[in-house]
C-alpha cells in the first residue's frame, strides 16, 4: 500500500511538501536545542555537556513528532477509514 493510495491524483507534490516539512522539523528541533545548549555551556562553563544534551533532546523531540505524524496518525486514519467502510457496508 502506498502512502498516496491512488485516491488523490497529483497528490505526490503535496506529499513531498508534507514529508519535507517533517524532515525540516527534525532538523530545526535538533539545531535549536543544540544552540540553546551552547548558550548554556557558555554561561555555565560546562564544556560540551549541554550541547550534547540539547542535541539528543532536540533529535528525540523531532523524531517523535515525525513518528507521530507518519505512523500513529496514519494508523488512526486507516482504522477510521476501515470503520467507515464497515458501517457503509452494513448500511448504517
Amino acid at each position: 500500500m502506498s502512502l498516496n493510495d491512488g485516491e488523490r491524483p497529483g497528490g505526490t507534490v503535496a506529499d513531498v511538501g508534507r514529508f519535507g516539512g517533517y524532515g525540516l522539523t527534525l532538523g530545526i528541533a535538533t539545531a535549536l536545542f543544540a544552540w540553546i545548549g551552547s548558550i548554556l555551556d557558555e554561561r555555565l562553563q560546562t564544556g560540551p555537556l549541554f550541547v550534547l544534551l540539547g542535541t539528543f533532546t532536540g533529535f528525540g523531540a523531532g523524531f517523535y513528532s515525525m513518528y507521530r505524524h507518519l505512523v500513529l496518525d496514519r494508523r488512526d486514519e486507516l482504522r477510521n477509514d476501515g470503520e467507515e467502510r464497515e458501517a457503509d457496508r452494513r448500511g448504517t
